[in-house]
């Protein structure tokens, strides 16, 4: 286990003349899980290669349990990689590959099958130790890549999108394996995924990145609840959180509102938090999650809105149904129980949960302060 402090980290191509990591700031505490998150081109493959060493920075400190290590070579930072490509010998069994870095340091016979055996019963792989990697499925292939990091029991482990060739069934088999073996082994963690429901399940922490920045850094329900920013919200989530536009007004008891313009042209007045009054006169956006706009209210009656609108689509997922609406011009998603049985064109009463609701400003995308 090790602490990791990236400080100031900046890298730029010079021929591309693109600054691809622009001051990354993070600290990661001994034992935990931080997730690197973002779309594609947003930096954080770059950014794991330079706590690798793989790649140089062009400037800043990386710190490995006190050590700096900007400049030092990529095996002597004790820190084992996973792939996405799994990156196995072809010419070797399963036991070849989980004992070659061991070999390499230089381990005794009998320390090497003795930790080969630990990590092989650990990954349920120890049938399949005199296979060779042509005969293993993607999910065997991919845990021996995490056998062999295992072994070299280093300080820090950094995963680079190891599951994004597996099928979704493999992915979630994986995950489970995954966040299994940080419970068991308490390890420091460093993982790369775009996809936003590997980072809410396994991490301590997640890193949500784009071009180059880190937008926020929170935990799985910080980033959640509480995004900093429009981008943050609405890449986390599926579905992803929905945004009304519209404009703060004072009702006639003064207090504010907002108007929701439904598909047939009439405006429903909602009121907002007593606290938004500050932003009267103002076009604010606001955020809700599809579990906030219901057929069935969570919280008391007085806290929810209900309008009646038009279903425009409808979307069975087994365990859920999502349903689309269109309010202010714009398409809006519910989550609802798998019964639900709106048909498309259905006008339905829809409960706003706008206690839930997150506020944002229409110029800077920055989350409101209430």
């Amino acid at each position: 286990m090790a602490t990791l402090d990236l400080k100031q980290i900046r890298k730029t191509y010079p021929k591309a003349d693109q600054e691809t990591l622009k001051g990354i700031d993070i600290s990661i505490e001994s034992g935990e899980f931080l997730i690197l998150v973002g779309p594609s081109g947003c930096g954080k493959s770059t950014l794991m290669n330079t706590i690798a060493g793989l790649e140089d920075i062009s400037s800043g400190d990386i710190v490995i349990d006190g050590r700096e290590v900007s400049h030092v070579e990529p095996k002597d930072r004790d820190i084992a990689m996973v792939f996405q490509s799994y990156a196995l010998y072809p010419n070797m069994t399963v036991r070849g590959n989980i004992a070659f870095g061991l070999k390499i340091r230089k381990m005794s016979a009998r320390d090497i099958d003795t930790e080969v055996q630990r990590v092989a019963q650990m990954l349920q792989i120890d049938h399949l130790l005199e296979r060779k990697p042509s005969q293993l499925s993607g999910g065997q292939r991919q845990r021996v890549a995490m056998g062999r990091a295992l072994a070299r029991r280093p300080k820090l482990y950094l995963f680079d999108e190891p599951l994004s060739n597996l099928d979704a069934k493999l992915r979630v088999e994986m995950r489970h394996q995954i966040k299994r073996l940080h419970q068991q082994l308490n390890t420091t963690i460093v993982y790369v995924t775009h996809d936003q429901i590997e980072a809410m399940t396994l991490a301590d922490r997640i890193a949500v990145m784009k071009d180059g920045e880190v937008q926020q850094l929170g935990t799985p329900n910080e980033i959640y609840t509480k995004p900093n920013n429009m981008f943050v919200a609405g890449f986390m989530g599926s579905p992803s959180m929905n945004f009304i536009y519209a404009t703060v007004e004072m009702n006639n008891e003064q207090h504010p509102i907002i108007y929701i313009k439904t598909q047939d042209q009439h405006s429903h007045p909602i009121r907002l938090p007593d606290v938004m009054s500050r932003y009267c006169g103002q076009d604010i956006v606001v955020g809700l999650r599809p579990e906030n706009i219901t057929e069935k209210c969570s919280e008391e009656s007085s806290k929810c809105t209900t309008i009646n609108l038009a279903v425009d689509v409808i979307e069975p997922t087994g365990p859920e149904t999502i349903a689309m609406f269109t309010v202010n011009n714009q398409v809006i998603a519910g989550r609802f129980a798998p019964e639900f049985e709106a048909k498309p064109s259905d006008v339905i009463p829809i409960h706003f949960e706008l206690s839930k609701a997150v506020f944002f400003d229409v110029k800077t995308q920055l989350r409101l302060d209430v």
